[in-house]
């Protein structure tokens, strides 16, 4: 765009500015005289670029603005008529930009841009005239002189983030033409990545729309309805799944705006809400929001969450998450008779799932393919000459030419100190899952020397028989020195291996299967991933069966039976440098327990993925627990509990307390229920 003439430039600097404008320099020596330079208040920019925008705006001039820290403002009066309503506003990180058609130089930094045109602008202020001029009279900084497109253009300056936006995931980000400053080439892989992941979920929500709409004209047509429509087209409902027994009713959980309350079996009765579940609330609030304001310039009204008074949830496995909350928000009425006055609203709300998609975690290898088919039949060799194709070197085509590789040796290290009866029951389950089958394992039972271990002969001569028995099995006793230290135990065990080795925590108390060590081995990654499996813990056998001789079955999952150690982080399966990387044990802890909540803790703070599920494949034998009050208070505290949790399920303990206090109550041995008779 060309003007012949330029009559009259003017420039609004703040005396931040000004320091600024001192040290630059301007492309050509004339371009002072062209300037007018007014030197206002910082809380008084606002207010004359509005000044100055209706003088102008009145005598039908065209302008140049250049919206940043420093504002400079170019105006003539002798363009041609068609240039009069065109305004160009730069964008962008520059210093200076070259006016056309002239020398003046215009000094922007640090601003996004857009292009827009005198005649939007126009309207646009002087629509809204009378809240801009009162919110000119406002303290605003420089960089806010355009304070109704503030919304429309993101600015992020947080100290010390340089360019880094912290939270992409919020309703300000969705509503945003422009993100400044974005400067990083990491970070902007990271928005690229957000805003795809966006069309994605844009994407989801339209197919499970469609699926919905194919079920509902269905129901006008002849044609047959395919089982995934059905699955993920059915409509939003509280009673899609339908129980047909009192065992199939999914409960709801109880939520605060801070805690979670639950029935569950295993889990407390109230309990802080983690992060990816106060994640997925925060974004289920933040969808009801936005679409609560969909519309709202129309309808004259904004609507602001304060917080969430209580609510429900529950997840369906067979269609999504469920939610019912009670949401205190703020109307606030900018339309007619204006108000703002706090309201209560229940929302009913589903999150649901889409179609299961299938991702191949590692890339295909052709020749290790090839492989695996001529080992497992050679009657299918033929499919390694297609693959032939694919790689540039020679197939093999027998499967007698290889075997098959060993599995991954499991180094299992067990802390021993005293405990004969349980080591003596501990090495049957040992000879039975891994000796006699022949598992790739080595044992390594990290016996202490003290005096407070009597057992110590015994246990050396028990492990001497074993090896006499099984002379090619790898197992030995490795001496450590002072008072039993589990932490100690396990550091000086794992020192004896190299980093690529796969160490097991065990206990004496505990037994397992070879299934177990399967998923051991399945579960952890070096460099990625920790298996720490939550173990199931036996009750008292003497409560349990009540006098009766105890079952052999030590693998009876039931509620009667034991609960799952939620609390329990001790049994790990982890690579030794993995625990390098995170830093091993803390060896001054004596004594019972902490060492493994510390390890959890260390492992999560150094950004490895930590594995937990329920392990049918170990369980902790049942053995009277002693606290030595001599403990570390909180270690004391936790000996205590858990010594209380292992006499019995709450409803056996209420029944016992029942019969022996209330006279009235009987218990019923043809449903195995219990009654109370009058």
């Amino acid at each position: 765009m060309q003007c012949k003439n330029i009559n009259l430039y003017f420039s609004i600097i703040t005396s931040v500015a000004q320091e600024k404008k001192k040290s630059r320099k301007y492309d050509s020596p004339e371009a002072n005289k062209f300037l007018i330079q007014i030197h206002v208040p910082l809380s008084r920019v606002s207010f004359y670029f509005i000044l100055f925008f209706l003088i102008f705006i009145f005598q039908g001039v065209s302008f140049y603005v250049v919206l940043a820290t420093l504002l400079t403002l170019g105006f003539t009066t002798a363009c041609p008529a068609k240039w009069q309503a065109s305004l160009c506003v730069w964008l962008g990180d520059f210093l200076s930009a070259q006016l056309p058609g002239s020398s003046i130089c215009l000094c922007s930094a640090h601003s996004p841009g857009v292009l827009l045109f005198t005649p939007l602008i126009a309207v646009y202020v002087l629509t809204h005239l009378e809240r801009f001029i009162i919110q000119s009279m406002q303290i605003y900084k420089d960089v806010q002189e355009g304070g109704g497109m503030q919304q429309l253009f993101y600015e992020n300056y947080e100290q010390n983030k340089k360019g880094y936006i912290r939270d992409l995931h919020n309703s300000k980000i969705h509503r945003a033409i422009t993100l400044h400053p974005n400067k990083n080439p990491p970070y902007q892989y990271r928005l690229h990545s957000y805003m795809l992941s966006r069309k994605i979920a844009e994407l989801r929500h339209r197919t499970i729309q469609l699926h919905r709409e194919i079920v509902l004209m269905s129901k006008y047509s002849n044609t047959e309805i395919h089982k995934e429509d059905l699955q993920l087209g059915i409509p939003p409902s509280f009673m899609r799944f339908q129980p047909r027994q009192r065992e199939e009713i999914l409960e709801w959980e109880f939520l605060t705006g801070k805690y979670l309350y639950s029935a569950a079996d295993s889990q407390p009765p109230r309990r802080g809400m983690d992060s990816a579940q106060r994640e997925a609330l925060d974004d289920i609030v933040m969808q009801v929001m936005e679409m609560i304001n969909a519309n709202a310039k129309t309808r004259g009204r904004i609507i602001d969450f304060k917080e969430i008074q209580y609510g429900y949830r529950r997840v369906n496995p067979m269609y999504g998450a469920e939610y019912i909350l009670d949401l205190l928000l703020l109307y606030k009425k900018h339309k007619g008779k204006k108000m703002t006055v706090p309201v209560r609203r229940h929302a009913y709300l589903q999150q649901t799932f889409s179609k299961i998609q299938f991702v191949e975690h590692e890339e295909l290898d052709a020749k290790e393919l090839a492989n695996k088919i001529n080992q497992e039949s050679g009657s299918l060799s033929f499919l390694s000459n297609s693959l032939k194709k694919l790689v540039p070197f020679q197939l093999p085509g027998s499967k007698n030419e290889h075997k098959e590789p060993k599995e991954k040796k499991i180094n299992i290290l067990i802390p021993l100190s005293g405990r004969f009866d349980m080591f003596v029951r501990f090495m049957g389950n040992f000879e039975k899952t891994c000796l006699i089958p022949n598992q790739n394992v080595k044992l390594v039972v990290l016996l202490f020397n003290s005096d407070s271990n009597p057992d110590k002969a015994k246990q050396v001569e028990l492990m001497r028989d074993y090896r006499i028995k099984y002379p090619k099995a790898d197992m030995q006793i490795l001496p450590v020195s002072g008072e039993f230290s589990r932490a100690l135990a396990l550091e000086v065990g794992s020192s004896q291996f190299n980093n690529e080795s796969l160490l097991f925590f065990c206990d004496v108390d505990l037994v397992f299967t070879a299934e177990f060590l399967q998923r051991c081995r399945a579960n952890t990654v070096l460099g990625q991933q920790i298996y720490f499996p939550i173990i199931f813990s036996q009750y008292d056998p003497k409560i349990v069966y009540s006098g009766k001789v105890p079952s052999d079955n030590h693998f009876a999952f039931t509620q009667k039976t034991g609960f799952w150690r939620n609390y329990g982080f001790g049994i790990t399966c982890i690579y030794k440098g993995d625990l390098i990387r995170v830093g091993g044990f803390d060896v001054s802890i004596q004594g019972w327990g902490l060492e493994d909540v510390d390890l959890f803790n260390k492992v999560v703070q150094a950004g490895l993925k930590t594995f937990r599920s329920q392990e049918v494949g170990v369980v902790h034998v049942h053995h009277p627990v002693f606290c030595d009050p001599n403990l570390d208070p909180k270690q004391y505290k936790m000996c205590l509990g858990s010594k209380a949790s292992t006499y019995g399920s709450t409803q056996q303990l209420a029944e016992m307390w029942l019969e022996k206090n209330d006279p009235n109550y009987s218990k019923s041995s043809n449903n195995n229920g219990s009654v109370r008779t009058a």
